[in-house]
């Protein structure tokens, strides 16, 4: 339930009082967090809307918003400072989500280090299955870029979480029963060894043996919960897939409907898609919309009116895409404790500017509407306000300079 309920009938709103009943049951349900990023920025005349505040419009490539428009949050105008020294695409995803400022490359010459979706898995992902999910839709033979294109989600500087791209591996990993006796008995083996190994070991090794011990009952722990979770999961609703779709449409919501089910069983309560690496440079097929596939890269810095119109378009599927997600969010009864966002690393994918970002959010604790900030204000600003309302206990994110109190509710 919404934290205000209203009776609707006739195109009228009426309010309701507060029920104290329902108010426990919306605060029991577990908050989950989805991140989706796009590549290469967004065609600026075609996205931005010119108007603010709860009465905002929709532009062309933001219509498909229509239907769930009063559950939108758009936050633009936030801003990043790329750091020199390393590719200008490298850090727009890599350093999307990321919890260093930009003076802090910790990582070679990148301000990689934990990533928001894995400061707030460690939150609020203790009782599922798996702390957090990471999956793309990048399904290009070729290997032209490094991982600093493709991962959103760091576990610490220069460590990525690696995406998971083939939709069968992923419901395998979520639904399968993997065999737990055989993984117990060889936990059993390394428990024996060490407790063995421990008594001739000088203080420091020990130190180190017992961290390692921890990691292992860690997994034992692990097992359990699977264990305990298989008796009591609903059989999926989804078939197990048979490899990677060829729509490129079907593909992005195969994958999206797997994270949906992943929160339906509470299997992890935080997930990051990325729908395409950054620049890469390999022509994509985007069914449906174009007779040859495109490099959506290029295009973006294409002159002329007709390459703008096909960044727009690529835009625009992108935008109906979120809707779908947002929607299945809403008939699964999870939208309202589901914070679901997506967004770029850059605005302008020609200018390669890491200013005035656009950041969509639906579900969640937001203020609806357009928000827009004019001046310097870092993206920080709202992963922190993110941050804290999933219960993190921290006052700075990367180079934050305070919460964005007008969209917190």
């Amino acid at each position: 339930m919404n934290r205000r309920h209203f009776l609707r009938a006739a195109g009228v709103t009426f309010g309701l009082p507060f029920f104290e009943s329902l108010s426990k049951a919306a605060s029991s349900a577990p908050q989950r967090f989805a991140f989706i990023y796009t590549p290469n920025g967004y065609n600026q005349v075609s996205f931005m809307p010119k108007t603010k505040g709860t009465h905002w419009e929709l532009t062309p490539t933001l219509s498909p918003l229509s239907k769930v428009k009063e559950d939108i949050t758009l936050v633009t105008g936030l801003d990043r400072q790329f750091v020199g020294g390393t590719g200008v695409h490298a850090q727009c995803g890599s350093c999307w989500l990321t919890s260093s400022a930009p003076q802090e490359t910790l990582d070679g010459g990148f301000p990689t280090n934990t990533t928001l979706d894995q400061i707030i898995a460690r939150q609020i992902g203790a009782d599922s299955l798996l702390p957090s999910l990471e999956l793309s839709t990048n399904d290009f033979t070729d290997n032209k870029e490094t991982r600093y294109h493709e991962c959103i989600s760091w576990y610490a500087p220069g460590y990525a979480a690696n995406v998971e791209k083939n939709p069968r591996t992923v419901f395998q990993r979520l639904f399968g029963k993997p065999d737990a006796a055989a993984t117990r008995s060889v936990l059993d083996v390394v428990l024996a060894d060490a407790k063995a190994l421990n008594a001739r070991l000088g203080r420091d090794d020990q130190e180190k043996l017992g961290e390692y011990l921890d990691s292992v009952r860690a997994t034992e722990k692990r097992i359990e919960k699977a264990e305990k979770i298989a008796k009591q999961m609903r059989k999926p609703s989804l078939a197990e897939p048979a490899g990677i779709p060829e729509s490129r449409g079907d593909y992005l919501r195969l994958q999206a409907e797997l994270f949906v089910l992943a929160f339906q069983n509470d299997l992890t309560r935080v997930a990051t898609l990325v729908i395409d690496p950054e620049r890469w440079d390999s022509p994509r097929m985007f069914h449906g919309l174009f007779d040859k596939p495109q490099n959506h890269h290029v295009l973006t810095h294409t002159k002329g009116d007709e390459a703008k119109a096909a960044v727009a378009k690529i835009d625009r599927f992108h935008i109906e895409f979120y809707a779908h997600v947002v929607e299945r969010l809403k008939a699964t009864g999870l939208l309202d404790s589901t914070t679901l966002v997506m967004g770029s690393g850059i605005s302008d994918g020609d200018q390669h500017n890491y200013a005035d970002l656009q950041v969509l959010i639906a579900g969640g604790s937001m203020k609806r509407g357009h928000f827009h900030y004019e001046g310097k204000r870092p993206l920080a600003n709202l992963w922190l306000t993110m941050a804290q309302s999933a219960g993190v206990k921290q006052e700075r994110f990367a180079d934050s300079t305070g919460t964005l109190s007008e969209i917190a509710m």
